[in-house]
């Protein structure tokens, strides 16, 4: 050091001494300092930071420089954690320095918490090269749980170290193992040793099992030593737990073997090449013979020298009009479904031919079919002679099951209003003799009961009158078909006849059924003129007696102004008689085009409908008017569609008109009906409907069909034609009548009261019977009007 320098320093420690020994004039107070530096921080004249402990004041700059300064006192890894207990300072403080050294640091990290320098990486990064070392591998997972670090920001720190200070390389496929090239070498060699060994195929997973191989290295070697052709051989299924090692040699001999099979035989069993070694047979085969035309089927592959054998059998079969079984001719091992698929392959091309197959393995021609077919011909022409005979009926009504379908939903619409009619009037059905005399509530059940019946008889066909026909004519059983077939075809085998007997019963069903038409159909031509003449007269005179009957009960409805009344016995009139004169014409039409259908007595709407969907367009419109017009109110819109259908070009009957000689016989002849009627009756309410309709007849000299509903209003009526005491006997024996039927219907009650008053009622009702009865019985001398 110069003299002039050591002079300054000495100058300069003597003003220093001087300035300790002056005393100060004068001296600030903790307290006044602290304020000072309160102001000045509140006016910004300066930016401070304080201490935990609130007696120390840190500016952010050397917050930053004690940050990094420790920093490397703990070697480049520190907790934010830890700076607030060593520097003293809030950790938000810390936290937000240390983001700021991050950002503009390229050399310091903010990780999970911890300032951490490129010192402590490289460090890092030589602890982990000397592990690398001594084991030849190492896994981020490991290394990320050993230093409590996250795996994506050590991964790029290793990546930016190795080959430097880390030496060792990443494996291609597996990230996350770092090995050195010492480590690759030794044990490609061990694997390189073992595969060299293998003769025949080797699962890889037994290898690596068994050798104690790190599978993180192990596939990757194996596949360079394969592709690179250091090991002979192939590895099917990649990477998989189930890959297999294939030496070459095996695979040349496997394949010599598979080529000199095929050569000889001409296909492929996939049991042989599973024992073999072969994995996947089919694909094996596919990839062995590329341009090879295979059929694959479930037990082998079949190549085209077969096929071509299998298709010379079939045309030779073909050509000669026989059959040929093309099983025996095939390799044992091919199943009878394999056979079958592969003849449906074959025949693919030839379906013009009318080739068939039986029983998987036989091959018949269309020829060979006719031939067995013609052989039932004259066994089927004599059968459907007498079946003619026998089943007369059955090709009238052998479509009675498709009755529903094609009446359609207009059918069973009507169907349900005239239950619902039914229900709410309470109508019933009479003859044409006995007119509104059945009381109604007996007569509905009767009725109801018998549509039942019908209505369950509709799956059933008759045969002589009873319920055990079938619903078709069949021709022979397949048991008497397979007999036929076995007595006429000697040389084929059992198999076939039985098959055959399956196949050929629907065609011969068919074809036995349009012969016994046929024979029917001639029979039926060649009929008596005489027979049908009788039939259509008797279908004439019936429709006439209904008409007369319902032209004179029109009359007696005449009687009536009450319009509601007129209406109601005017539907009912058509519901009952005038349905019955339908039923005969739909019946007698259907007679004549033979169309399925039950008697006119049992036809009901949908039986009708089925009718008016089959016979002729000309027909079609007048039967369809009066089968609307039956369920309407108005009598006159069915006398004018009855004279249509009863023209000559439809049903052709003569409606005769109401003779006036022969009306008051049948006047008389329908009031003595009802006479022996009411005599014999002993039920309340069905004397009264009959004693009603007596009276009424008596009075007016006119017939009156009319339903129980309407016992009320004849009574009415009667008011002002019989004898003031008659008419009110009528009254009480109708309340009476009610009030039992009332009384009736509570079936649940059972109290002793309501038993009294029953008892009373019928009591009564038996005692006043006679009286009533002699109401319509017993002729007056005297009448209303003298009176």
């Amino acid at each position: 050091m110069a003299s002039s320098d050591w002079e300054e320093v000495k100058r300069l420690a003597a003003d220093f001494k001087r300035a300790q020994l002056t005393s100060a004039s004068q001296r600030l107070s903790e307290r006044n300092c602290i304020e000072i530096v309160l102001k000045l921080i509140d006016e910004k004249r300066i930016e401070v930071i304080y201490t935990l402990d609130g007696k120390e004041y840190v500016t952010p700059a050397h917050l930053a420089k004690e940050i990094r300064d420790e920093l490397i006192v703990q070697g480049g890894r520190v907790s934010l954690v830890d700076l607030q207990k060593i520097i003293g300072i809030e950790v938000t403080y810390i936290e937000n320095k240390a983001v700021e050294l991050s950002e503009s640091d390229p050399t310091v990290f903010l990780v999970l918490g911890q300032l951490i320098n490129d010192t402590y990486l490289d460090q890092l990064a030589e602890e982990i090269n000397d592990q690398l070392q001594s084991k030849g591998q190492v896994s981020i997972p490991e290394l990320t749980q050993s230093h409590d670090l996250p795996a994506e920001f050590l991964t790029q720190a290793i990546q930016s170290r190795i080959g430097g200070i880390i030496e060792g390389q990443i494996d291609p496929y597996n990230r996350d193992v770092i090995f050195t090239q010492a480590f690759i070498e030794r044990n490609r060699a061990k694997v390189r040793g073992v595969f060299s060994a293998i003769t025949r195929p080797t699962q890889v997973q037994t290898i690596l099992n068994k050798y104690k191989f790190p599978e993180k290295v192990f596939y990757s070697v194996l596949e360079k030593l394969v592709n690179s052709g250091r090991l002979n051989g192939d590895i099917i299924g990649g990477r998989q737990d189930k890959a297999s090692f294939i030496p070459e040699i095996f695979s040349k001999t496997q394949n010599n073997w598979v080529d000199s099979f095929y050569t000889q035989n001409g296909y492929l069993e996939y049991d042989t090449l599973s024992r073999l070694g072969v994995n996947d047979p089919k694909g094996y085969i596919k990839r062995r013979f590329k341009e090879a035309k295979f059929l694959h089927l479930q037990a082998a592959s079949v190549g085209t020298f077969l096929q071509e054998q299998v298709e010379a059998m079939v045309d030779e079969a073909d050509r000669s009009g026989s059959w040929v079984d093309v099983g025996p001719m095939l390799p044992s091992s091919l199943s009878s479904s394999d056979v079958n698929q592969l003849i449906q392959h074959i025949l693919k091309p030839k379906s013009r031919l009318g080739l068939k197959v039986f029983n998987d393995t036989i091959v018949c021609s269309k020829a060979f079919l006719e031939e067995c077919m013609a052989i039932f011909e004259p066994v089927m022409k004599e059968k459907a002679a007498k079946d003619a005979l026998i089943h007369k009926d059955f090709f009238l009504k052998k479509d009675k099951k498709a009755v529903a379908a094609s009446s359609g939903a207009d059918g069973k619409l009507d169907k349900k209003e005239e239950r619902r009619k039914k229900a709410a009037s309470g109508s019933g059905s009479t003859k044409a003799g006995g007119g509104g005399t059945g009381r109604e509530v007996k007569m509905k059940k009767v009725k109801k009961g018998r549509n039942r019946d019908v209505e369950a008889d509709m799956d059933y066909e008759p045969s002589g009158g009873g319920r055990d026909q079938q619903q078709d004519l069949e021709f022979h059983p397949v048991e008497k078909i397979e007999e036929i077939l076995r007595s006429k075809l000697h040389d084929c085998p059992e198999e076939l006849h039985t098959e055959m007997a399956e196949d050929f019963l629907r065609p011969l069903t068919r074809k036995y059924q349009e012969t016994a038409k046929e024979a029917f159909m001639a029979m039926s031509s060649g009929s008596s003129a005489a027979e049908r003449r009788k039939t259509h007269e008797d279908v004439q005179d019936r429709v006439n007696t209904l008409w007369t009957s319902v032209k004179l009960f029109e009359k007696g409805i005449g009687q009536f102004t009450d319009d509601d009344v007129i209406s109601q016995l005017n539907k009912y009139l058509l519901k009952t008689l005038c349905t019955e004169i339908t039923n005969c014409l739909f019946s007698s039409i259907a007679t004549e085009q033979m169309l399925t259908h039950s008697e006119s007595s049992d036809m009901t709407p949908e039986v009708r409908a089925k009718i008016l969907s089959k016979v002729s367009e000309q027909s079609r419109g007048p039967l369809t008017k009066i089968n609307t017009t039956i369920n309407g109110k108005d009598l006159s819109d069915f006398h004018n569609n009855l004279e249509d259908c009863c023209m000559s070009d439809i049903c052709d009957i003569m409606l005769k008109k109401l003779d006036k000689k022969k009306e008051r016989p049948l006047v008389f002849n329908h009031k003595q009906a009802l006479c022996a009627q009411l005599k014999s009756e002993s039920d309340p309410a069905m004397a009264l409907h009959l004693t009603a309709t007596l009276a009424f007849q008596n009075c007016t000299q006119s017939m009156l069909h009319a339903p129980g509903k309407l016992v009320p209003q004849v009574v009415s009526f009667l008011a002002a034609h019989l004898h003031k005491d008659q008419h009110n006997l009528l009254v009480q024996y109708l309340g009476l009548v009610q009030k039992q039927i009332s009384i009736d219907r509570e079936k649940g009650q059972e109290e002793e009261e309501g038993k009294n008053s029953s008892s009373e009622v019928k009591v009564q009702l038996e005692e006043l019977l006679p009286k009533v009865k002699d109401v319509a019985l017993v002729k007056r001398t005297s009448s209303v009007s003298s009176e």
